[in-house]
């Protein structure tokens, strides 16, 4: 939830920036069947049933929208519309393990969509990034804090047809940048975890570890590691500059708040000791 992001499937992702100028975003409209073009919005329109949750599913997000007054949440969920509906519309996509599998894609658009009802009706989006912002309310923020999140229509054997996210995450405060980056890579997830100070405004890298499937022998510690674990997991405090990593991170690179990835990972314990401990790594400073 990259320090580079590197997505390891044959398949391509839709890779969506979520680095938008958020202010001058204008709602994502409804699906307009005289204009479709991709084959997923096609049988949309040419199915009565998806039609109609199509439908109750734009009413509901309009109907969010008018009631969400923050500006910043407003936003977000423009964003967070907009990508959604781009992910649908390039339809299930079959790789890897799924490439046999023969669900009728009628039944996976009508899944996602209904899914995305529930959770514009019962107005989950507000309420994740009001989450969000509680937990960061005592980060000093910056230019280098905010989310880049990546999302697909998750098939089997690595989902259930469900529209997941995944990404960069990144809290800022004073001098300190303290990361987390989701990698998936063959049904499985690796966290890269990251500490970088500012040095003359540029992000230089302090101390990175990662747990997960595709962890480096940087394991990072965990406070309910067993005693063998203990004595090997550690943060690498002489990590190697990364030339492709530090562009990535920059003043309108992301999104304050994110409501289709949520608060997990931003309140992990190692996250707040990233920002706050007087030394971290611990007697690494």
């Amino acid at each position: 939830m990259k320090l580079g992001f590197l997505v390891q499937m044959r398949h391509v992702f839709l890779l969506l920036p979520c680095a938008l100028l958020l202010a001058s975003l204008s709602p994502a409209r409804a699906l307009d069947c005289a204009k479709v073009s991709s084959k997923a919005e096609k049988l949309i329109c040419t199915t009565p049933e998806l039609k109609s949750a199509d439908e109750a599913m734009s009413d509901a997000y309009f109907r969010l929208l008018r009631q969400t007054s923050d500006p910043e949440f407003h936003a977000a969920l423009i964003m967070s519309q907009r990508r959604w509906l781009e992910v649908r519309a390039s339809g299930p996509d079959r790789f890897g393990a799924a490439e046999n599998n023969k669900t009728d894609d009628r039944e996976v658009l009508l899944q996602v969509t209904r899914d995305r009802l529930k959770f514009l009706q019962t107005a989950e989006p507000v309420r994740i990034m009001a989450q969000e912002r509680e937990i960061m309310s005592k980060d000093g923020g910056g230019s280098f804090a905010g989310y880049k999140s990546y999302c697909v229509l998750q098939p089997p054997p690595y989902g259930s047809w469900e529209y997941q996210c995944w990404g960069e995450v990144h809290r800022q405060h004073s001098n300190r940048i303290c990361s987390s980056v989701m990698e998936w890579s063959s049904g499985h997830m690796t966290e890269n975890r990251s500490m970088r100070v500012l040095k003359n405004g540029k992000p230089q890298p302090v101390a990175t570890c990662s747990t997960g499937y595709a962890s480096t022998n940087e394991q990072c510690p965990e406070p309910d590691d067993d005693p063998q674990t203990r004595a090997t997991s550690h943060w690498n405090t002489n990590p190697n500059p990364v030339p492709d990593d530090s562009p990535t991170l920059g003043p309108g690179k992301f999104s304050k708040y994110d409501p289709d990835v949520g608060p997990e990972v931003i309140k992990q314990s190692w996250m707040q000791d990233c920002l706050f401990a007087p030394v971290f790594p611990p007697h690494a400073e």
